[in-house]
């Protein structure tokens, strides 16, 4: 029977490659699998893993600008602000939505919604309620991606509810501005879960690390330890680094490349990959490494985790919340501690690593995008107005 909630997910820019994109399509796909009808709205071209449906509609941000009078000019803020107000009031005209969830920490869309129409309900999944990748060198690539930081931390108590992916983060809100949030930890894909995996099996002594190519995700840290430290203890350990470029940071990317060639044993991936792909990383992993401080959550340690590979984790961070240090994984509390871990699962016994392989794939299964959708919907059906 089909489900009567209609949705308007909007993520601005649900076309590139992050953790909350990856999020956004997880959960429009399996929304559609549980047969409900949702209005996605972004800047981009939306790209789907799967065939789309009828329930789920697509719509792109208008760029309103270019239907005013050539003599009017206005600034960037501005003009964005304005296809967001006018592409949001179209499409809430068009289908009359239930309520409105937006993807990211950007009150601005809960704001356009209510002017739509004051009687939808509205939520924001907040990933973290600052923007800590901002510089005074890419707040124009913020704007032309219909984001608007040092604008949206005073517009969330708007909200009518808000969700948070982690205690880290729940903590953060709440600290910061007061507001309590329902925390709903992320989904990976289902292709993270359809094979069974062989949990005896033996690996060769590879680190893997995934995400972005920012300052923030430590890379080149990484890098240099390997480089000083591991590989003299370890001869034949590898390490692969798996991301794509970011528009904001292309000279960190650069000197990532340029260090890399640089060490024996260090293989960097710097292209989008499908989740096909990626198991193949992941399946050869023997440990995977994390090292951004303060991250909020993070997508790849799970599907690490799913597929075998140990996790080892910041302490100061949501990442933290994903494992038990010692059992399915290690939480280190300082650099010299993330050294030590790496060092240890390399070394360890055959036994002790199938034991900790064992709970840490048991603690991934929990990320599923069932879960995770069915608590999406339970909070989005509270706050629904109609």
């Amino acid at each position: 029977m089909p489900n009567n909630l209609r949705i308007l997910l909007i993520h601005p820019h649900i076309h590139l490659f992050g953790g909350s994109e990856k999020l956004a399509k997880t959960l429009i796909n399996e929304l559609d699998t549980l047969g409900y009808e949702v209005f996605v709205l972004s800047s981009g071209k939306v790209l789907m893993d799967r065939p789309t449906s009828p329930r789920i509609r697509y719509e792109t941000i208008e760029d309103v600008f270019t239907k005013m009078p050539s003599d009017i000019i206005l600034p960037i803020k501005s003009e964005r602000i304005l296809n967001i107000i006018y592409s949001v009031d179209n499409v809430v005209s068009k289908y009359r939505p239930d309520v409105c969830l937006v993807m990211i920490q950007e009150p601005i869309y809960v704001i356009a919604a209510k002017l739509a129409d004051p009687r939808i309900g509205t939520s924001l999944y907040i990933h973290y309620p600052f923007e800590e990748e901002l510089t005074s060198n890419n707040i124009y690539v913020f704007l032309t991606l219909y984001r608007f930081p040092h604008l949206y931390e005073s517009l969330y108590k708007i909200s009518d509810l808000h969700m948070t992916n982690s205690n880290y983060t729940a903590s953060a809100l709440y600290r910061s501005f007061g507001i309590e949030s329902n925390v709903v930890y992320p989904a990976i894909e289902w292709d993270y879960f359809k094979d069974e995996l062989d949990l005896t099996e033996d690996r060769d002594n590879v680190i893997l690390t995934v995400g972005r190519f920012v300052p923030q995700k430590r890379q080149d840290v990484l890098l240099d330890w390997f480089k000083r430290y591991v590989k003299p203890e370890v001869p034949d350990a590898e390490l692969v680094i798996v991301g794509v470029p970011d528009m904001r940071f292309v000279e960190y990317y650069e000197r990532l490349k340029k260090l890399s060639l640089e060490v024996e044993g260090v293989t960097l991936v710097d292209k989008m990959l499908n989740p096909s792909e990626m198991l193949t990383y992941y399946r050869t992993a023997k440990t995977y490494v994390h090292l951004r401080i303060g991250e909020h959550f993070g997508m790849a340690p799970v599907e690490a985790m799913s597929q075998g590979a140990i996790p080892i984790l910041p302490e100061r961070s949501g990442l933290a919340e994903l494992v038990t240090n010692g059992r399915d994984g290690f939480i280190a509390s300082n650099d010299d501690e993330f050294l030590k871990y790496a060092l240890k699962v390399l070394r360890m016994p055959k036994n002790e690593l199938m034991e900790m392989r064992k709970f840490a794939y048991r603690r991934a299964w929990y990320f599923n995008p069932d879960r995770f959708t069915k608590e999406v919907v339970h909070y989005l059906r509270i706050i629904s107005k109609r």
